[in-house]
């Protein structure tokens, strides 16, 4: 990530919106957005450990918050993601899931994208029965702007098992409160 190139695209921003740049409260932005940038897109470090478990049912995580970037607007997009997988044979370590979603955020990404994203990289590296993934969103491009809704969008995956049988999908959903 080059970030002085990030400050200089600041400072044309702020130039544009003929902002003082002199101003106290000006001076410091383009270093501080330069560095927000990098903390937003930095990669998580996942070892993605899994212990062999004959345990059969669903495990699922639900609500974890992150925020992501539209990549759009460049605004922050809110987010709940509640993901299950039913395992085969092996287990992930807990924390896992929440660094695997977390692993998703390194560039500005599409809602329905990153949900996807998430699903299908579980679905490749556990070879579960099946994964389930549902990510809500608030939109800050659509919440402060445009249509200035406070309404929330979902976006969910399937894999497996939570593609192919109803009652595992319906079962997924109650638990996590979306049905």
């Amino acid at each position: 990530m080059n970030r002085e190139k990030i400050e200089r695209g600041v400072r044309l921003l702020l130039e544009g919106l003929e902002l003082d740049l002199s101003d106290r409260n000006l001076v410091g932005t383009p270093r501080r957005v330069a560095r927000m940038y990098a903390e937003f897109f930095s990669p998580k470090k996942n070892n993605f450990a899994t212990f062999p478990e004959t345990h059969s049912n669903m495990i699922i995580l639900r609500g974890h918050e992150i925020v992501g970037v539209c990549p759009h607007h460049l605004l922050p997009v809110r987010m709940r993601v509640y993901i299950a997988y039913i395992p085969n044979k092996r287990v992930l370590g807990l924390s896992k899931l929440a660094r695997c979603i977390e692993g998703h955020l390194t560039r500005p990404v599409l809602q329905e994208t990153l949900t996807d994203d998430i699903a299908q990289d579980l679905q490749l590296r556990l070879d579960p029965k099946g994964v389930g993934c549902v990510v809500v969103g608030m939109h800050g491009c659509m919440r402060d702007r445009g249509v200035h809704t406070s309404g929330d969008v979902v976006t969910s995956s399937m894999t497996g098992v939570f593609f192919t049988n109803s009652p595992t999908r319906d079962e997924f959903l109650r638990l996590i409160g979306r049905i």
